[in-house]
């Protein structure tokens, strides 16, 4: 029986994959590739740059089965794409048997939501490790969540979302994404300054004392805890771990996070990353 896994990342404009070794946690040493790709361009163009990441990641290894992280809506059981906001040329395409033909493999291939297999990523082998029920948030372009317990995924029951979604989540005089995500901190720091500068950019700035780039990435944070609070405590939550590009920036928004929570639970960024 093989040990190994081959894992994809599909996000907005890239694949990332690899190979995990299943017994040691961990992703094998010079597997991982990246690639970017248009979400905009046809259904040809996109399975073949995912299959191409993934046929260098696998390379000449066996492996049990292929593991696949999808932005919603997606039917995560059949394999079938809903999405029309991106990805629009993959609606209704069945993407696990496509990936099959395209790698000419006939191993099972299991997908599951990329904010959720996140949190149970750092559950596994990462920053959340040894907690029990977890809280996971993803802060890019857009704004994700994910709740594990014991190291099962849940989309319902006591204290969490519908579908297990933070992004749509009413907050203020619209939704959380409206007010956490890498445009709502663009549009912020636009909003204080009259200057328009990317995530990292204004990260950049805040640490080179620029007090509306400070005050920024404060109020993300702030918004952040105010739109958890309440699912914190209904959850139950020892553990809030955050991934995505805007979490390296974690130590400028955690002041304001921390604020907003009111409540005890371990606040940790995101070791594993992708």
């Amino acid at each position: 029986m093989t040990t190994h896994a081959l894992v994809l990342d599909i996000g907005g404009s890239h694949v990332t994959a690899a190979l995990v070794d299943l017994g040691q946690q961990r992703i094998l040493a010079g597997s991982l590739q990246r690639d970017h790709v248009d979400p905009n361009s046809d259904v040809e163009v996109l399975l073949s740059v995912w299959a191409g990441a993934a046929r260098r990641a696998l390379g000449q290894t066996s492996v049990s089965f292929i593991g696949v992280a999808m932005p919603d809506p997606f039917e995560y059981d059949t394999g079938v794409s809903r999405m029309q906001h991106k990805f629009a040329s993959l609606y209704g395409v069945n993407v696990g048997v496509a990936l099959q033909e395209k790698l000419m493999l006939s191993i099972p291939i299991y997908f599951g939501n990329d904010a959720s297999l996140f949190t149970l990523g750092e559950w596994w082998a990462g920053a959340a490790k040894g907690f029990d029920r977890v809280i996971g948030v993803t802060l890019g372009t857009g704004l994700g969540g994910g709740f594990v317990v014991g190291g099962n995924v849940l989309y319902s029951g006591e204290g969490v979302p519908t579908n297990g979604g933070i992004w749509d989540l009413p907050y203020l005089d619209g939704i959380a994404e409206d007010y956490v995500s890498g445009p709502a901190l663009v549009k912020n720091y636009q909003s204080k300054t009259g200057i328009t500068l990317n995530p990292a950019e204004i990260a950049g700035a805040a640490r080179g004392d620029d007090k509306a780039a400070m005050e920024s990435y404060l109020e993300l944070g702030f918004h952040l805890g105010e739109i958890l609070k309440p699912w914190v405590k209904a959850f139950g939550a020892h553990c809030i771990v955050v991934g995505g590009n805007i979490a390296w920036s974690f130590d400028l928004f955690e002041p304001g996070f921390e604020k907003a929570l009111d409540t005890y639970v371990h606040l940790v960024p995101s070791t594993l990353f992708e």
